[in-house]
């Protein structure tokens, strides 16, 4: 490993930890891509929510220019400069779209109302605005000069990325990894999905009436051929050539065996989650390339001014992936089991760092972003630092941030790479759900459940109530499911905490407030029977009921559920208006069939206020 350089202002050390002093809880869940660097190389803005603010670092000097705090639980996201040098942070719990002057900038020049939950960003020049992506679906234009928004549409939940492509904007959602066309008058023209591709199976063969991969309909023989499908769009730019490339998760789908010794292994070593890559170009189908990124979380992905690098930051194994893009996108996925692992093992040694108190060095990358120069800038957020590399094997610096080192050991647990190649965010991206069905051996299908919104007072967990508490999950699903050891009595008591602090989804905001009131009045009547479950301040009893849908089954959360499409626990409902007419609308199910279109209208309304 190259010998690496720690650039320390000395007044970056005042006020560090003493040492053996225990840290406070610390961090939220990893979303990736906090991190810009300004078109002419000579700044790199980081959006750090973990601790609420902006740090601005002259990479020229080496030094750190500005700190700017927030308010406490903004969590800053997605930043980007505009045509004038101004930049953009949008703050995802701060409903919030947040300008500076300049990247030396050392306070907010603007902070504008967006949504509830705002997550991509987008500069369109031709027009001069910035374009603000919703997780309730609202798409929010503003002048990039200022005042409030001068647009607001409402396109689809769960948005995720922007990428300007003319007068179009490509956005995608998260979960499902989509992507829309959307024309200057807000109108979706166009809808593509990374296409499904072939796996090796093998997690634990048929189930035993001899049915295979659930809904993908392939081979189900142990080791046969199974559909692997595109989900958890973490992180999608535009490369210079006019082709959008996404770093994802795919989903294989085969029959998993809880029982399995070594985990949800497959045949060809990995787990059901792995790391994916798509190129769009225009005019063309999504085409599915080779990774060459593996590991969990594939969490950001940058590319060099020329397009002929690109990196990806894989954040449960610690590393950053640097190809060239011709190869790294060049050779279709054809289905076999991937080439040998070109990622070296994460090496955290960090000698030079005599300040740290522990042993785990820089700790995980969540962001990167190109130098014109070719230099790589990577953000490690519990250190705090950000790393340059540069592009010919020189030694690499370190520039440290201000304030002390983040640790939280249920954030790591939740964020760590197990041995088959996933992490509990892998199916519970930044603390809620994939919005995936898994189809199990022993009992079935079973639609993932959301862990955000106090999850502590949500006990027995699993939609069949049959793990206590989450300490003896762990013992289960990461121990021996997941392939992850066992954890330590401190590790497994800090995660609950850590989890409960991840609040659930914003509701998505409504001009027909007459239709929520209706719609609660339908909730709490006797007559629906809705609250004899779900009340309280979770909308949850915690108890197990069969509501005629096969068995005995947790009644979850109604906080956030708006968000948390498809419905039941084996998914069978598609929206909240199918779990009335399509799925689940059994007599024991309430009673709501002798309910008018209209009337279910308003009580879907209600749940998505919820």
């Amino acid at each position: 490993m190259a010998r690496v350089k720690w650039i320390l202002p000395l007044a970056l050390l005042i006020g560090c930890s003493e040492r053996g002093q225990t840290p406070p809880p610390w961090g939220v869940p990893i979303t990736g891509g906090t991190m810009m660097v300004t078109r002419d190389g000579s700044h790199a803005v980081i959006a750090d929510p973990d601790r609420d603010r902006i740090v601005s670092v002259d990479l020229i000097t080496r030094t750190v220019v500005a700190e700017i705090a927030l308010t406490p639980g903004d969590e800053p996201g997605r930043v980007i400069e505009d045509g004038a040098g101004r930049i953009h942070v949008a703050l995802r719990r701060g409903g919030s779209l947040v300008t500076l002057a300049s990247a030396n900038a050392t306070a907010i020049t603007e902070r504008r109302w967006a949504c509830g939950e705002p997550r991509g960003l987008a500069y369109q020049a031709s027009t001069d605005a910035v374009h603000v992506a919703c997780a309730g679906g609202e798409l929010v234009t503003f002048a990039a000069a200022g005042g409030d928004a001068v647009r607001s549409l409402r396109i689809e939940r769960d948005l995720r990325d922007i990428v300007v492509r003319g007068e179009e904007l490509v956005v995608t959602r998260f979960r499902t990894a989509e992507l829309l066309t959307i024309d200057a008058q807000g109108v979706v023209l166009a809808r593509e999905k990374p296409p499904i591709v072939q796996r090796f199976g093998g997690f634990g063969g048929p189930q035993p009436d001899g049915s295979g991969a659930g809904d993908a309909g392939a081979p189900s023989e142990s080791g046969g051929l199974v559909n692997a499908v595109a989900a958890i769009a973490w992180r999608t730019i535009a490369l210079p050539d006019g082709r959008i490339v996404m770093t994802h998760q795919r989903q294989v789908q085969d029959t998993l065996d809880a029982e399995q010794e070594g985990g949800y292994g497959s045949d060809c070593g990995g787990g059901p989650v792995e790391t994916a890559l798509t190129v769009v170009a225009p005019g063309q189908l999504p085409f599915p390339v080779q990774s060459l990124a593996r590991g969990a979380l594939p969490v950001d992905i940058a590319t060099t001014p020329s397009g002929d690098r690109i990196a990806v930051v894989v954040a449960g194994r610690k590393t950053v992936q640097v190809m060239d893009t011709g190869f790294a996108l060049g050779s279709p996925d054809r289905g076999e089991c991937p080439p040998p692992d070109p990622m070296e093992p994460p090496d955290d040694d960090d000698d030079d760092d005599k300040d740290d108190d522990t042993d785990e060095g820089v700790g995980a990358p969540t962001s990167a972003a190109f130098r014109p120069n070719g230099e790589l800038i990577v953000f490690y957020p519990e250190k705090p630092a950000i790393e340059i590399r540069a592009p010919a094997g020189a030694p690499s610096l370190f520039v440290r941030l201000p304030g002390h080192r983040g640790a939280d050991a249920g954030r790591a647990v939740f964020h760590a790479q197990t041995q088959i190649g996933v992490s509990c965010a892998s199916c519970h991206p930044e603390g809620r759900e994939d919005g995936l069905v898994w189809d199990f051996a022993e009992f079935g299908k079973r639609r993932t459940q959301s862990l955000a919104g106090h999850i502590l007072e949500r006990a027995p967990y699993h939609w069949s109530g049959d793990m206590a508490s989450l300490p003896v999950l762990m013992d289960d699903v990461f121990a021996v499911r997941m392939a992850g050891g066992q954890l330590t009595s401190a590790q497994k008591s800090a995660l609950g905490p850590w989890l409960d602090r991840i609040p659930a989804p914003p509701a998505i905001a409504t001009a027909d407030v007459a239709a929520v009131d209706r719609g609660r009045d339908i909730f709490e009547s006797a007559d629906a029977g809705c609250v004899a479950c779900h009340n309280g301040d979770l909308y949850s009893n915690n108890k197990l009921v069969n509501v005629g849908t096969g068995g005995l089954f947790k009644v979850p959360s109604l906080l956030g559920v708006g968000a948390r499409a498809p419905y039941m626990h084996d998914g069978c409902a598609q929206t909240l208006m199918d779990r009335f007419t399509v799925c689940g609308n059994s007599a024991a199910h309430g009673q709501t069939s002798h309910l008018a279109p209209a009337e279910l209208g308003d009580l879907v309304t209600y749940l998505e206020s919820l």
